[in-house]
């Protein structure tokens, strides 16, 4: 039988899906999400995040004990439990995601020192994996070549050998491990980073962190992860003031995507990264604005489950929005909507929160299948409404949509996607339509969700648009949901 090359992209995707270890530890009146309650179809891969590298031994080690040991609270070791979830799924994917914002660089410069120390670490990588029977590895440095954070001078070049013999000795096996990394989304950690094309070539793929653009650091309001930058249309002109102008020249997730792709990194093995947290403030109390830009005085309230100054999970802002009566706003230029509380008791009230919903997840995996990206990656599982109390949407409504959109050339998950769409905003109700990109240029490309309006021309479909077959594709199927 004989498959379209669209059909092979759309079975080939990824999902993959972080999974923190510490989050069995939050103390909450709603369900932890264990393991067992997982939904695991939803994700092609899971990455447990996070263990250690010692940085004597240079060997994996576990950061909770509840990983790798029975304990009177959680019973079962983690990994164990983790491993469950393939007897009801056998083509899911178990990696262990070492590294991450907290561990720093001393670790990755001690394997870098030689090629003695990469030796012994690619040794105990092994072992570990074999030990736990994982399907691969992780690498989550953040960042090498990153003086800042401690990566030593020449950690670009001396990281780069380090994934080529990792890839070399793990192909050696007769069942070889999956090498995999997450990188930084900002054009100057690229740079300083990463050898792109053989860095993209020697990994199974790469997922980039397209998200924390904007936070509390910022002490105005932004959007955690816009598509697009705001600024992106003026005249080419101005490009030597690129570097200056962070929110519209590379502060978005197409900018990111496509500096990468600039690079040398295939599209097929690039996940665009995905958020399921919001980035929140406070704002400042003489300001009479509540759009993107206002001044603000820290970071948002913490959530009542997550914890956390500055950050909410989705089904927290879920919660905010149905509970709170707190007004959504989506931000078309960007592409991202932003919430904020309309109570001005005092400034503490004045919370304001820029977030990912379905509405804008649906414009960024079709933006991804317009590339034809590997797939996408999450964090993190725990941030879903797994529970499906919040924000009235069923289970897993973030990455349930992701799958669905994704996989969409099934009849099945067509229907699925067609029905939880409905839930996708709380004021309106209002159906969506999908307009495609054009190849990457200093202007803004837009992939939009608009009310439902009379169907384009045929002439978007023109010469300057790649692989117009993919385009027909995913505007077939989209146009197919609506008319349900």
């Amino acid at each position: 039988m004989k498959y379209s090359n669209n059909y092979l992209f759309l079975i080939g995707m990824r999902i993959v899906c972080y999974y923190p270890n510490w989050s069995l530890y939050r103390v909450t009146n709603i369900p932890i999400l264990y393991p067992e309650e997982m939904n695991p179809p939803l994700c092609t891969h899971i990455h447990i995040a996070f263990a250690l590298i010692n940085p004597r031994t240079l060997k994996i080690e576990p950061t909770e004990k509840h990983d790798t040991h029975y304990t009177d609270v959680f019973n079962k070791p983690l990994y164990m439990r983790m491993h469950e979830l393939k007897q009801r799924k056998s083509s899911l994917k178990l990696l262990v995601a070492v590294g991450g914002w907290t561990a720093g660089s001393e670790a990755f410069n001690n394997i870098l020192i030689n090629s003695t120390t990469r030796t012994i670490f690619i040794r105990h990588t092994k072992e570990f994996l074999h030990q736990w029977k994982f399907d691969g590895i992780d690498l989550d440095w953040e960042f090498p070549g990153d003086i800042e954070r401690g990566a030593m001078n020449n950690s670009r070049e001396q990281f780069n050998i380090l994934i080529k013999e990792m890839h070399e000795s793990f192909h050696n096996d007769s069942n070889p491990f999956l090498l995999t990394a997450a990188v930084s989304a900002d054009p100057t950690k690229i740079d300083r980073g990463y050898v792109v094309s053989d860095f993209c070539h020697y990994l199974d793929y790469v997922s980039v962190m397209t998200y924390d653009y904007h936070g509390a650091w910022d002490n105005v309001t932004g959007i955690n992860a816009p598509l697009y930058g705001r600024n992106s249309l003026e005249d080419d002109d101005d490009d030597d003031d690129d570097d200056d102008d962070d929110d519209g020249r590379w502060k978005n997730v197409n900018s990111s995507i496509h500096h990468w792709l600039s690079k040398g990194c295939s599209a097929n093995k690039l996940n665009l990264g995905l958020a399921m947290y919001g980035r929140s403030f406070i704002l400042a109390n003489d300001s009479n604005s509540v759009s993107v830009g206002t001044e603000t005085i820290g970071g948002g309230l913490a959530g009542p489950y997550t914890k956390e100054n500055g950050t909410l999970a989705y089904f927290e802002i879920c919660q905010k929005l149905r509970v709170f009566n707190w007004t959504r706003v989506f931000d078309t230029d960007v592409q991202a909507p932003y919430a904020y509380s309309s109570s001005s008791l005092n400034s503490f009230d004045r919370q304001w929160v820029g977030y990912d919903d379905l509405q804008s997840v649906t414009v960024k995996v079709l933006y991804a299948k317009t590339l034809e990206l590997g797939g996408v990656m999450v964090w993190s599982l725990d941030q879903d409404d797994y529970t499906g109390l919040f924000c009235g949407q069923g289970e897993f409504p973030f990455v349930r949509r992701i799958h669905d959109i994704l996989f969409s050339s099934n009849k099945h998950n067509q229907q699925e996607s067609f029905n939880t769409t409905k839930a996708t905003t709380y004021s309106t109700q209002q159906k969506t339509s999908f307009i495609p990109t054009r190849p990457f240029t200093s202007k803004r490309l837009k992939l939009t969700l608009t009310p439902i309006q009379t169907l384009p021309k045929l002439k978007i479909f023109n010469g300057s648009v790649k692989h117009n077959s993919a385009f027909y594709l995913l505007f077939i199927v989209w146009v197919f949901f609506l008319i349900q």
